[in-house]
């Protein structure tokens, strides 16, 4: 069966680097199921643009030429094109290369992942292939119910990855419920592990990292982190991050405002570009608390599992798919909510008992999101196995917001 074959090929986003050195959510998972499925004895493929980075070593990269990126006008063309029940030209354009690529006897799965745009192209030249859509933020925004009717027509699944993302999908096509699976982002808890000798205690450090855009919230943490200084608490403030993932590029303008927000903790924070995969570990495990202040909808982040996977103790917004990562964990607060992050925060900040058993919790609940058993649960999503852990569910538990207990 489809779920058993031994050659998946994965197509990211053209343009991404297949490589530690940018980050990148998606192709640090395209890395690691790979790593687990030639574990397994399979046989993976990375397509990479010639022009991208791809160094990661797992996989078989096959290299193309991409079509060109569609501009703002023909994204537009692309969607009005759809509305009238064509194919969107412009993307599909771009993806030619990659379809073209592709023996057209290819027998095994195809990942497309994040965009469903070129999905048709794909299984109309793949008839033997078993073509999924790997789902890591909401698509079908620009999509009517008869293109994402078409589309779903066209995958033999759609992988979410969380649940929060499914059942939106589903609100809007119940219909696809038979082809609609969720398999969670994971961690590698052989590589993140808590700091062998314990963190000083005498000066608390709370770390944050994430790209460096309004929605992940880097200036929610600094607002709780003016008041917390207020209060008198001992603390440092790190944040990690860029606009973009090289950690080159001239500062944003958003970049320019967390500064000046910044200005009166003086030498309480610190900012640090984007760090590659090699180099993330220590960063990590320099921190006493972790916060992932996401101010929107975040699907799942990787983040999180990191630093759990560190024994860290995290505070997370209750947004998107962050509580069916964290579960009872965690501690969340509501975004914008300054003030109860700041309350959360301070408890922490206050007790090293807290922090060391959250810590312990947090790296619990991250040894059940290896990569291993993510593995697991893909190949079960591809086959029609066991759907405890894969298909859709009304909602996650995990504990209210506030203050540790």
């Amino acid at each position: 069966m489809a779920g058993d074959t031994r050659h998946h090929i994965h197509v990211p986003t053209p343009g991404d680097h297949y490589s530690r050195k940018t980050g990148s959510a998606v192709m640090t998972l395209i890395y690691e199921f790979t790593r687990q499925h030639l574990r397994a004895g399979g046989r993976s493929q990375i397509v990479v643009g010639h022009d991208t980075r791809h160094d990661y070593e797992a996989g078989e990269h096959l290299v193309v030429h991409f079509g060109p990126h569609p501009t703002k006008t023909q994204k537009i063309a692309d969607v009005g094109l759809a509305r009238l029940g064509f194919k969107r030209p412009y993307i599909n354009r771009t993806y030619a290369p990659a379809v073209k690529a592709i023996d057209p006897e290819f027998d095994g799965t195809v990942f497309i992942q994040n965009t469903p745009g070129p999905a048709r192209q794909f299984k109309d030249r793949l008839r033997k292939a078993q073509v999924c859509i790997n789902a890591h933020n909401e698509l079908f925004n620009t999509y009517d119910a008869r293109e994402m009717h078409r589309t779903v027509s066209a995958v033999d699944r759609i992988i979410f990855n969380c649940h929060f993302l499914a059942n939106q999908f589903l609100e809007r096509m119940p219909d696809a419920s038979g082809k609609v699976r969720v398999v969670h982002n994971g961690v590698d808890t052989e590589r993140f592990i808590p700091r062998p000798d314990l963190v000083s205690e005498d000066e608390v450090t709370i770390l944050f990292v994430a790209r460096m855009v309004p929605t992940k919230g880097a200036h929610l943490l600094i607002k709780a982190a003016l008041k917390l200084q207020s209060c008198g608490k001992r603390f440092r403030l790190r944040i990690v991050g860029s606009s973009g993932f090289s950690g080159t590029e001239p500062l944003s303008s958003y970049e320019r405002y967390l500064r000046k927000l910044a200005a009166p903790l003086g030498d309480r924070i610190e900012f640090l570009p984007s760090t590659d995969r090699l180099q993330i570990l220590p960063i990590y495990q320099s921190a006493s608390i972790f916060c992932a202040p996401s101010n929107y909808n975040e699907p799942c982040t990787l983040t999180v599992p990191e630093a759990m996977a560190c024994g860290v103790p995290v505070v997370a917004s209750r947004r998107g798919g962050i509580a069916e990562i964290g579960k009872d964990a965690i501690f969340y607060f509501e975004p914008p909510d300054v003030d109860e992050l700041a309350d959360i925060l301070a408890v922490l900040i206050d007790s090293a008992q807290e922090r060391n058993l959250w810590g312990r919790r947090a790296r619990s609940r991250a040894e059940e999101l290896d990569w291993a058993i993510l593995y697991r649960h893909q190949r079960e999503a591809l086959a029609d196995g066991p759907k405890e852990e894969t298909t859709v569910s009304a909602g996650v538990s995990g504990p209210a917001s506030g203050q540790p207990a």
